[in-house]
């Protein structure tokens, strides 16, 4: 039998980063979690956090993008190292993460014009006075003073760093944050000493080096994370590979960076930042080998890096020295002990969803992930742990709720039934997984189905279960999930309380992404939803061969709008919704429908249509009263609040 050993041989070797050596070419790359409370250093969330994935097998863990100067507080729970206070407990994380067998890195971050004065700082800073596209924030134009002032506040951060025992100083030029706003030739306009020439724009970088490379001293390993490229839609002449390899080259050919790690995108294109499913898998191969090829320093490459094979194809072909997964890691803690445990097939699968980690950060709350609900909350939930007394349990339903559930009561030592009334467990989940462009959360399905057959839960398809016909078992737990309903109408106008006029009986897109029901020809759909319900209905009538036009009224600004998750993929989203074809009617409330046409607040009409297609939320089916539930047969939420349900309940039943 081949070992994960012989199988990754390049994956799982030991690599030697300068002055730190790692126990294998895995890295966790600083992911904003919003985990620290903005405490300085690092918070007992973030600690227990990180420490989980050093235990997993990751040879460095990162810590995520930390401010390192009053000028960068911003209004995230980021880890911040801009005091002496923040060194104790900097330490505490590096001891923990030594102890468990990986190395610790940490990124120093300033913000610059994407620092917003509501965060904490008095105004943004920059090169020049361009606004942030996503803060619309126009900075304060740095005087030289200024630029002295941050150089020095770098050099402060390292020390702090030195002094707490951490292993890796990565500095922050990517994106159009402030040291990557210097670095570009479209948005740093300055005609001083820090503006025109490569020499003069890359100034300010090589000061921050200096300063951290001598407060760090030579037992620290000192690297850069850098864009392969701004991707600013509008630009013909954007900051692009050929320039990025060029500074990075300044920089190494100068003896300041041991290695450059690599991402893409800016503010303007935050997809390419934060890659969502429908970009391609790996992301950055290609540039990572044109980075390789010029620049004589270790490359470490992230950006949608999924599996074992993919990592050690990368490296084999030379596109990569070390490969970096951050939303990996935060879906499966364990995935470098998985591999060399020969237990592959247990991975969890990171399905690039965002919904979870960007999701909840985008909202101000600590980032998390849908797959693995433990995920930046392992100091509020329990360990797995044999049950005293193992039982019989009968969990109903088999969406993510309920096969979570079954999945933790097993490992706990139960004996665990699963009755299913459809054909195929998933639930809601597998009907988004089947729609256009969100293929990659069928492999999150395919791990839970792997891991209830592994745990010997036995499932029971097209097993209708109601209070009539309750399973015999020591404990039932209900999680039947919503049925379709109007409660978003509910949202704006709570006085229809039986619905928009003319629209009972109508189909419902959630019916339809089903398939229990179908339309055809020209169709309406009334969005007062949003979000990913919204947008995957409109693709998959559009993709239908029975439907001829699509029209959308939404109440919302834009078809997919309010839902945070979409923000890195709203250019795309609403690239594919115009290629598709489909006409959106935003800010548009229906107020009846009658004989396909429906008329509209302030008295216009549209139609007539063939079909009237509703998207109009959920509601909570019923259980039994007192019973054990999760999911949304208790509230229509999320994923992860299905999940998380499931796995609290599951420790303690």
């Amino acid at each position: 039998m081949t070992s994960a050993t012989d199988q990754y041989p390049n994956l799982l070797s030991p690599f030697d980063l300068g002055p730190t050596r790692l126990r294998n070419r895995t890295v966790i790359p600083g992911h904003s979690m919003g985990l620290s409370h903005f405490e300085p250093g690092v918070s007992d969330r973030y600690r227990a956090y990180l420490v989980a994935r050093a235990k997993g097998g990751a040879g460095l863990v990162g810590i995520e993008s930390a401010p390192m100067h009053e000028t960068t507080l911003n209004s995230f729970s980021s880890a911040s190292v801009i005091t002496d206070a923040a060194t104790p407990a900097l330490a505490k994380a590096a001891e923990e993460v030594h102890a468990a067998g990986a190395a610790l890195s940490i990124i120093l971050w300033h913000g610059g014009h994407n620092v917003q004065h509501r965060g904490g700082s008095p105004f943004a800073v920059a090169p020049s006075p361009i606004p942030s596209f996503r803060a619309r924030e126009t900075p304060k134009i740095m005087t030289v003073k200024d630029i002295g002032e941050i150089v020095r506040g770098y050099g402060e951060a390292a020390r702090r760093c030195r002094e707490a025992g951490v292993d890796v100083i990565e500095v922050q030029t990517a994106t159009d944050y402030l040291l990557g706003n210097f670095m570009s030739h479209r948005i740093n306009w300055r005609d001083d000493e820090y503006g025109g020439s490569l020499e003069n724009r890359m100034r300010i970088v090589v000061q921050a080096l200096e300063a951290v490379r001598e407060a760090a001293g030579d037992k620290i390993t000192v690297g850069v994370r850098t864009s392969v490229a701004h991707q600013i839609p509008t630009d013909p002449e954007d900051f692009d590979i050929e320039d990025s390899t060029a500074c990075m080259q300044y920089l190494a050919e100068r003896g300041l960076v041991d290695y450059v790690s690599l991402i893409t995108g800016s503010h303007w294109s935050m997809g390419g930042s934060i890659p969502p499913m429908t970009f391609p898998r790996p992301q950055l191969a290609d540039e990572g080998a044109i980075f390789k090829k010029h620049i004589d320093v270790p490359i470490i490459v992230a950006g949608r890096i999924r599996t074992a094979s993919e990592a050690e194809a990368m490296l084999a072909s030379g596109q990569a020295d070390l490969i970096a997964m951050a939303r990996t890691w935060i879906a499966e803690p364990e995935w470098v002990k998985k591999l060399e445990e020969d237990r592959e097939a247990e991975i969890r699968p990171c399905m690039t969803c965002n919904q979870g980690c960007l999701g909840f950060v985008t909202r101000g709350q600590p980032g998390t992930c849908i797959i693995n609900p433990v995920a930046g909350r392992e100091t509020e939930t329990a360990a797995i742990e044999p049950a005293a007394t193992p039982k019989h349990i009968a969990v109903v339903g088999g969406g993510p709720a309920g096969m979570e559930m079954a999945r933790v009561a097993a490992l706990r030592g139960h004996r665990v039934e699963l009755h299913e009334a459809a054909s195929r467990l998933g639930g809601q989940m597998r009907w988004a997984a089947e729609a256009p462009h969100r293929e990659e959360m069928l492999p999150a399905i395919t791990w839970w189905e792997n891991e209830l057959q592994r745990l010997q839960v036995r499932v029971h398809l097209n097993a209708t279960v109601d209070a009539a016909n309750v399973p015999q078992a020591d404990d039932v737990v209900w999680a039947v999930g919503a049925a379709p309903g109007p409660t978003q109408i509910w949202r704006i106008r709570p006085h229809l309380r039986d619905g928009i006029p003319g629209t009972d009986g109508l189909p419902h897109g959630r019916d339809i992404l089903a398939g229990v029901a179908a339309v055809s020809g020209n169709v309406l759909v009334i969005d007062e939803e949003g979000g990913w319900p919204a947008v995957s209905l409109c693709e998959t009538l559009a993709a239908s061969t029975d439907v001829s036009a699509v029209t959308v009224t939404t109440s919302e600004t834009a078809l997919g709008a309010p839902d945070l998750d979409l923000y890195v993929e709203s250019l795309d989203v609403a690239a594919r919704i115009r290629s598709a074809g489909i006409t959106v009617h935003p800010n548009t409330l229906v107020e009846s429908v009658i004989d396909g046409v429906a008329t509209v607040h302030g008295g216009d009409t549209l139609g007539p249509f063939d079909a009237v297609v509703m998207a109009t939320g959920t509601r909570a089916r019923a259980v039994p009263d007192d019973a054990l539930a999760v999911g949304d047969c208790i509230a229509p939420r999320s994923i992860w609040a299905a999940t998380r349900d499931a796995a609290v309940l599951a420790r303690t039943i």
